[in-house]
């Protein structure tokens, strides 16, 4: 009984320290005593290691004073208790992103969108730009476009997402702070020709393209940037020309034979376009759009068996590529195989709708076909 009284006594008297400190804390955050409020919330959480609230503002606190180690560690302790809360994804990984931990930032930052972010629109932007900034410097450009539209579409400009717009178009995973002068340059251009783009502003786009195209000729990827804005402006003809002098410059360059591929099996010419699919995927073995590609093209010319291989490996590839299933289920239901096009088409069906809840996230292709057949 006595040891019982003794063990149970220090926990009765904890709550009167508890709240004093409390107090103590929120009056030095309220006049701008960081470090003295920091130290109160950390008092606070040895006495309570569940509280979040604690934590949060001890990462919050932490980050604005650019002790970004601090902030991840507090943040990291705050999603444990809080595995649904968004906004603490969000946290944690703008302090990764700052530690330069850039694949768990990446992880973090997406999880916190997939989670939301409780209405809070400017933190939602600063986790959407960190977001498309890691994806180029994971050489995913196309990706980190998609995300950046979001600006252009609520009409945000600004130099940082220009200049993430046009590390995206011109294909450059280097860190911005990285280039020359002149080369900076070059990348804000291509960002405000990007951002006109994604504005809906084509015809301006595609003009300031072309401009920028002529005045670097002979620069990586400034041919292919112009070609694909071209294929948006639905101008293919001229679009094949600029993706085959990006060959010319580069003949191992694989989103433009992919984007040259495509524009002739637009025009009726799948068999020019096949060697351009054939290569791509010897030099990039894990290209999914190479097999997809080849699978449409043997698709077209009626060698099912073919079609099916190579559309079964770019599902392997990227199994939540929709326009991979509906293609696969074209071909299972032209080999007699029923009941997997049913499933193929199914699957087509549900990544529809997850690709339509995710708008500015991710980039999709839809065949116009598959829009008709609903």
């Amino acid at each position: 009984m006595t040891l019982v009284i003794a063990l149970a006594t220090p926990l009765f008297a904890q709550q009167p320290d508890f709240d004093r400190l409390k107090a103590q804390a929120e009056a030095a955050r309220d006049t701008d005593q960081v470090p003295e409020a920091i130290g109160f919330y950390q008092k606070l959480v040895v006495m309570r290691p569940d509280w979040t609230e604690g934590w949060w503002h001890i990462g919050a606190l932490s980050y604005d004073r650019d002790n970004h180690a601090s902030g991840a560690k507090a943040f990291a302790k705050f999603v444990v208790l809080e595995p649904d809360n968004g906004q603490g994804w969000a946290m944690l990984g703008l302090c990764e992103v700052q530690l330069q931990k850039n694949i768990e930032a990446l992880q973090h930052l997406t999880k916190a969108r997939t989670l939301g972010l409780g209405g809070n629109e400017e933190l939602a932007r600063v986790v959407r730009y960190h977001q498309a900034v890691l994806f180029n410097r994971g050489k995913q450009f196309e990706v980190a476009r998609a995300v950046l539209v979001g600006f252009a579409v609520e009409n945000r400009e600004s130099p940082p997402v220009l200049d993430a717009m046009g590390m995206s178009v011109l294909r450059i995973s280097e860190p911005y702070q990285a280039l020359s002068a002149d080369r900076q340059q070059m990348v804000r251009e291509f960002g405000k020709s990007a951002f006109l783009e994604a504005s809906r502003k084509q015809p301006d786009a595609v003009n300031m393209f072309g401009d920028l195209a002529r005045k670097y000729a002979g620069k990586p990827d400034v041919a292919y940037a112009y070609g694909a804005a071209l294929v948006v402006g639905k101008e293919g003809a001229k679009a094949l020309a600029q993706f085959e002098e990006e060959l010319k410059l580069n003949p191992n360059h694989v989103p433009a034979m992919l984007q040259l591929a495509l524009e002739l099996i637009a025009q009726s010419r799948a068999e020019e376009a096949l060697p351009y699919a054939q290569k791509a995927a010897k030099l990039e073995p894990d290209s999914f759009a190479a097999y997809y590609i080849q699978g449409r093209i043997f698709l077209a010319a009626n060698e099912i068996q073919k079609a099916i291989r190579m559309l079964e490996q770019a599902k392997s590839l990227a199994p939540d590529a929709s326009q991979v299933r509906y293609m696969l289920a074209q071909a299972y239901q032209r080999a007699g195989r029923a009941a997997e096009a049913k499933k193929e088409r199914a699957e087509f069906e549900r990544l529809r709708e997850i690709e339509k809840q995710r708008q500015g996230m991710i980039a999709t292709y839809v065949p116009e076909d598959a829009q008709n057949e609903k």
